[in-house]
C-alpha cells in the first residue's frame, strides 16, 4: 500500500541532495507505519500476494473473535461480582478491536489500495512544487503515532510480562509444584495445563500472538488514518498558500493554478469520502466502546482496596491509551475540516471573477465555495473532531456514576 521510498525519492533526487530535515522525517513516518501495518497483518499492497493477505488476516480476526467468547464464557461464572464482570467486558472491547479492523482493510482491500495510490500522486506533487507547504503539519501527526504505539504496548507488557517473569522464576528455581498462568483471562471450552508441558506453552503462545495483534494491530491502523488525514490537510493547506501567493502571479499562470487547485479539491473530496467509507464502522466502535472503557476503567479505580503498582500502572495505561485514542481520532478529523475550510477561504479571497476562466471552472469555483468544509462521520451518526471527543467523556462519567449507584444497589 505504501510506494517504496527510493521510489519516492527518484521523482526529485535533487531535493534529496539538500538533506531537508523534514522530508527525512516524513520519510520515517511513513516507513514506520508500513512497518506497523506488515507486523499488524493489515499491510495491504499490490507487491504483496492477496492470498497471503487475506490468510493473515483472518488469522487475526479468528485469534481476537475466539478470546472474546472465552472471555464471554468467563464471565459466566462470575455473574454475581460486578467488578469481574467490567473488568472482562472492558477486555472484550479491546479485542474485538483488531477482528473489526482486520475484516474492514479486507473487505475495502482494492479501495484502500485506491485511496493511497491516489492520496500518495497528490502528495508527490505538491512535494514537488512546495514541501515547506505541503510538511507544514508533520510534527503534529508524526508525534501522536509514537505516542499512542507506546501506550499500546505498554499496556500490554503489563499484561504479559507478569506471567512470563513468573514462568521463567519457576524453571529457574525448579520450584515445584509449578502453576503458571495466562497473560489474559478466559476460560476455554476444554481443560488446559496450568503446571506445565507443550498444551500449555501452545495455549501460552496463542496468548503472546493476541498480545501482539492487540498491540501491531490497533497502533497502525488508528496510525494510518491520522497519515491520510496528514495527507489530505497538507494538500489542502499547499493549495491555500498557493492560491494567496497566486494572486500576484500573471493572469494567466494564476487562472491554471485555480484550475488545478480546484480539479485537486474534487478529487480530495472524493478520497474523504473513501476515508470515511472505510473507518466510519472503526470509529463508531471506537465512539461505543471507548465510552464505556472509560468508565469501566474509572470505576475500578475506585474499587482498589490493596495498592498493587503492576495493577494501578495497568489501569493508568489503559485510561491513558483510551482517551488518547479518542483524542486523536477527533483531532484529525478535526485538521482536516480546518484545512478544508481555509482552502475555501483561499478561493473566495482570489482575483478568480477577473481571471480568464471557462464558464464550466467558474462554475465549479462556486460550487467549491458553497459546500461545506471535508468532515469525517461515523455512519452519518455524528462528525469526527474535537467535540466528539468532549462529548465522550462526558457520557463515560454519566455512565460511571450510573455504574457506581448500581453497585452500591448491590451492596445493600
Amino acid at each position: 500500500m505504501f510506494v517504496p521510498m527510493d521510489t519516492v525519492e527518484a521523482n526529485y533526487p535533487e531535493k534529496q541532495t539538500a538533506t531537508n530535515p523534514l522530508m527525512i522525517r516524513y520519510h520515517v513516518y511513513s516507513r514506520r507505519i508500513r512497518t506497523m501495518l506488515y507486523l499488524g497483518g493489515v499491510l495491504q499492497d499490490r507487491t504483496h500476494s492477496a492470498i497471503r493477505t487475506y490468510i493473515v488476516g483472518f488469522s487475526v480476526i479468528l485469534m481476537s473473535l475466539s478470546h472474546c467468547i472465552f472471555l464471554i464464557n468467563l464471565c459466566r461464572d462470575h455473574t454475581d461480582n460486578l467488578m469481574l464482570m467490567v473488568k472482562y467486558f472492558s477486555q472484550i472491547g479491546s479485542f474485538i478491536a483488531p477482528a473489526l479492523m482486520s475484516a474492514c482493510f479486507l473487505i475495502k482491500r482494492e479501495k484502500l489500495i485506491e485511496l493511497h495510490e491516489t492520496l500518495n500522486d497528490m502528495f508527490e506533487r505538491e512535494l514537488e512544487q512546495d514541501q515547506e507547504a505541503a510538511l507544514a503539519t508533520l510534527y503534529a501527526f508524526d508525534r501522536p503515532f509514537c505516542i499512542v504505539f507506546f501506550t499500546i504496548a505498554m499496556t500490554v507488557l503489563l499484561h504479559v510480562c507478569p506471567p512470563l517473569i513468573s514462568i521463567i522464576y519457576q524453571i529457574i528455581h525448579h520450584t515445584e509444584p509449578r502453576r503458571y498462568r495466562f497473560p489474559f483471562p478466559g476460560k476455554f471450552p476444554w481443560t488446559v495445563p496450568i503446571n506445565d508441558g507443550f498444551i500449555f506453552y501452545l495455549h501460552f503462545l496463542y496468548h503472546l500472538f493476541l498480545g501482539w495483534w492487540t498491540v501491531f494491530t490497533i497502533s497502525s491502523v488508528d496510525s494510518l488514518f491520522g497519515f491520510y488525514a496528514f495527507q489530505i490537510s497538507s494538500i489542502l493547506y499547499a493549495m491555500s498558500v498557493k492560491l494567496r501567493s497566486a494572486n500576484l502571479q500573471p493572469r494567466g499562470t494564476f487562472s491554471e493554478i485555480l484550475e488545478t487547485c480546484v480539479w485537486t479539491h474534487r478529487r480530495l473530496c472524493q478520497c474523504n469520502y473513501t476515508l470515511e467509507n472505510i473507518w466510519q464502522p472503526i470509529i463508531l466502535r471506537m465512539l461505543l466502546a471507548n465510552s464505556i472503557l472509560i468508565c469501566i476503567l474509572i470505576f475500578q479505580v475506585t474499587q482498589l482496596t490493596d495498592i498493587i503498582m503492576s495493577e494501578i500502572f495497568l489501569l493508568i495505561f489503559y485510561i491513558t491509551l483510551k482517551l488518547l485514542q479518542t483524542f486523536m481520532y477527533a483531532w484529525y478529523g478535526n485538521f482536516i475540516t480546518s484545512t478544508s475550510e481555509y482552502f475555501r477561504e483561499g478561493i473566495y479571497f482570489s482575483d478568480w471573477p477577473d481571471s480568464s476562466l471557462d464558464r464550466h471552472v467558474r462554475t465549479n469555483i462556486i460550487m467549491t465555495m458553497m459546500q461545506k468544509p471535508m468532515t469525517i462521520k461515523a455512519l452519518k451518526v455524528t462528525s469526527v473532531n474535537v467535540n466528539m471527543f468532549t462529548n465522550i467523556v462526558n457520557t463515560a462519567v454519566s455512565y460511571f456514576f450510573l455504574l457506581q449507584s448500581l453497585d452500591e444497589g448491590r451492596e445493600r
